[in-house]
């Protein structure tokens, strides 16, 4: 019914996934991976529904269960029938497109309400170097013509399909990007974009993508830059990790990757509940990303100063009674406000930790 509503302005600072993983985290099979289904299409699209902060979900988890020339359709009604969330696809194909377009239509109420209060955000990758590949010139014509918004994003690896120098790399995406814009703006003259990087480097002793790296936090840092620049809102990745568990390096490197797009101020940050390069997603990693995210927005929040917060009075008052802090009613007033309480981190003493499972 079009009741809630996502903001993505040059102001704002959102939280989504992203639409790649093609397996599911299963810690009964042997290699704790499985071949994803339409269930767990599902079962995602419901939990980002559920969270505080994941504001909306792609095409994450793609069913293997269904025919491949199929999957658009299963996962539009997946969506239609489990969320009130905006919803992410890929522009591949014009086919594919068109039937999205129509499928959304009848779930709003028409073309006109889909084109005055877009549902879908389009995701177009240009193929680095310098190519814009005509299946998804297809899809962008008509996710154009429908004034949905759409992510221009570039995804090259500094060193095999970008040059190995970050600048370099970020020109010829500046290249992709606004080549991109310009095409979407001859289409549909307004169509809302998003100024966007998937960028990465080439991981010199494997050959592999590294999106966990802190290179793709600097790169992703650049496009926030260059989106002000241009005034367009940005879209970067954040929790992204290589690790293919759930380990010190899959905390270390999504954290990493989250915290430098959100304080750069990128305005719509993707990719949480994946691992592996995005190829695998796991439905407790939505959950525990919600919470990353709030922890990052207290952390961009700072620290704030004005009379109340410098707490001068309370000093002097404590100084002079000698009593404890907790019996102000400034203290009772500010906590909630000041001090993040994290749903999911453990802060117990061991004892109390071991007495409750030592989880």
């Amino acid at each position: 019914d079009g009741s809630f509503k996502l903001d993505i302005t040059t102001d704002t600072v959102n939280f989504a996934t992203v639409g790649t993983p093609v397996k599911m985290f299963d810690p009964k099979k042997k290699k704790k991976v499985r071949k994803s289904k339409l269930e767990d299409t599902i079962k995602q699209i419901r939990i980002v529904d559920s969270l505080k902060n994941i504001k909306c979900s792609h095409v994450d988890v793609w069913p293997g269960d269904v025919p491949y020339l199929e999957l658009h359709w299963h996962a539009i009604h997946a969506w239609g029938k489990h969320s009130y969330k905006p919803y992410g696809l890929g522009c591949y194909g014009r086919t594919p497109s068109t039937d999205m377009m129509k499928i959304t239509s009848i779930i709003v109420g028409g073309e006109d309400k889909l084109k005055t209060q877009p549902r879908l955000i389009g995701f177009f990758n240009p193929t680095s170097p310098l190519m814009l590949t005509q299946i998804m010139v297809n899809g962008l014509f008509v996710f154009a013509k429908y004034n949905q918004p759409v992510i221009l994003a570039p995804a090259a690896s500094a060193g095999s399909t970008a040059p190995v120098t970050l600048a370099g790399l970020m020109v010829q995406a500046n290249m992709e990007v606004l080549s991109s814009i310009v095409l979407t703006q001859l289409i549909n003259p307004g169509t809302p974009v998003l100024y966007s990087s998937m960028n990465s480097i080439m991981d010199p002793p494997t050959g592999n993508v590294a999106w966990g790296s802190p290179e793709t936090g600097l790169i992703t840092i650049a496009t926030a830059q260059l989106a002000r620049f241009y005034n367009i809102p940005s879209r970067g990745p954040g929790c992204v990790t290589e690790s293919k568990t759930f380990d010190i390096q899959n905390g270390v490197e999504r954290f990493m990757t989250l915290s430098c797009a959100a304080r750069a101020g990128i305005n719509y940050i993707t990719c949480a509940g994946t691992y592996e390069s995005s190829l695998a997603e796991a439905l407790e990693l939505l959950v525990i990303d919600d919470e990353l995210c709030d922890i990052v927005q207290r952390i961009i929040k700072g620290i704030e100063v004005n009379d109340n917060t410098l707490a001068t009075e309370q000093i002097q008052r404590i100084a002079n009674s000698g009593k404890s802090y907790l019996s102000l009613k400034h203290t009772a007033k500010n906590t909630r406000k000041e001090i993040f309480v994290p749903k999911l981190m453990d802060r117990e003493k061991r004892g109390t930790w071991v007495r409750e499972g030592a989880k």
